[in-house]
């Protein structure tokens, strides 16, 4: 027979006091008498209590704030309204136990915007915090500044290794690179270059794109069978006009590629500049299923994307904040989530699956 779980009440009447003063001494809240905190803990611990944190929770009258710092979800940034459909999820179901998300943005790729809301976020005294660090040396800013104020931080998108954060949702951002690498292999010709483009300024302070580079490189190195070149370059602005003045000089001058290779969710950008010069013969490849994208893998001009998974990013890291803050558990420090290879016949399986999620 189960063992029956003892309550505050039981605990109350085997020490002989009141169930006030077992409830000060188990919640830590006021003073009470050396000798009979000791006798109410070792009844405690004999009879195996485990507090009812979540009915704790439940009746708190306190509001517990988290922040998430997330770019801002622009037409061209659209990405990030999956993560943020995620937070917005998670704070609502957590509305019960009066967990509140602050949602903070800043101007993607704009390292100046990013400190000036985590200074916002610091003014704002939050029990934990959900961010990308995109750039990696502000972000370390930010983050020995949460260390030091003993303010939890779950990273999302990608994350930095060397720090002491609570837990990280996300795709491992070197393997994925690795895992787009593979389907470009086999979709090009032995001989063929491979272009790869980051459209970003600055790569070596853009986290999860240089990570997503590397991954991209280190499988041609290892094992992968196109002995092409492999050409990287940078785009810092996603305009049009820009995006053709390097595109058109890179394949004026490397006339053999077969591939390019996007590092980022602006996949549709290339796809229209291929289109346009009537060069959709060559290999599309980049990352996330967002609208812009869908249009040109449903045409074919982008053959493949790379999906993984934003808005159960964003609901999992708010619950593994609220776990670890308001219930005390423990919660897995790395949540690496799968990958999906996309294509012309699969994304509208992939649509689906969105759907039910949201």
């Amino acid at each position: 027979m189960a063992k029956t779980k003892i309550r505050i009440k039981d605990i109350a009447e085997q020490a002989g006091v009141s169930v006030g003063t077992v409830d000060r001494v188990l919640h830590n809240r006021g003073e009470v008498a050396i000798e009979t905190k000791k006798k109410i803990l070792e009844i405690a611990k004999a009879n195996n209590y485990q507090p009812n944190l979540i009915a704790r929770a439940l009746t708190s009258k306190k509001v517990c704030v988290f922040a998430a710092l997330l770019p801002n979800p622009t037409e061209e940034d659209i990405f990030w309204i999956k993560p943020l459909n995620g937070i917005s999820e998670a704070a609502l179901e957590l509305e019960q136990f009066h967990i509140k998300v602050e949602k903070h943005f800043f101007t993607h790729y704009n390292e100046e915007d990013f400190v000036k809301q985590t200074k916002n976020i610091l003014k704002l005294k939050p029990a934990g915090v959900v961010f990308p660090p995109i750039f990696k040396k502000e972000s370390l800013e930010f983050i020995e500044k949460l260390e030091k104020r003993g303010i939890p931080y779950v990273f999302l998108e990608s994350r930095i290794k060397d720090c002491n954060y609570l837990a990280y949702v996300g795709s491992d951002s070197n393997h994925a690179g690795r895992v787009a690498a593979n389907v470009v292999d086999n979709s090009t010709p032995i001989d063929g270059d491979i272009l790869i483009i980051n459209l970003a300024k600055n790569l070596e302070n853009v986290h999860h794109l240089k990570k997503r580079t590397q991954g991209f490189l280190n499988y041609f190195m290892e094992h992968g069978r196109n002995k092409g070149l492999k050409i990287n370059i940078e785009i810092p602005t996603s305009k049009s006009q820009i995006i053709t003045e390097k595109v058109d000089h890179i394949l004026s001058t490397h006339k053999n590629i077969k591939a390019i290779f996007i590092t980022g969710s602006k996949v549709y950008k290339i796809a229209e500049y291929l289109i346009k010069n009537k060069l959709e013969d060559i290999v599309l490849v980049g990352f996330d299923p967002i609208e812009q994208n869908i249009k040109y893998l449903n045409r074919g001009t982008i053959k493949y994307l790379i999906g993984q998974h934003p808005y159960q990013q964003g609901f999992k890291a708010v619950k593994k904040l609220f776990e670890h803050v308001m219930l005390h558990n423990s919660v897995k420090k790395d949540e690496v989530l799968p990958v999906n290879i996309i294509n012309r016949e699969s994304f509208k399986l992939y649509g689906l699956e969105i759907s039910i999620d949201q």
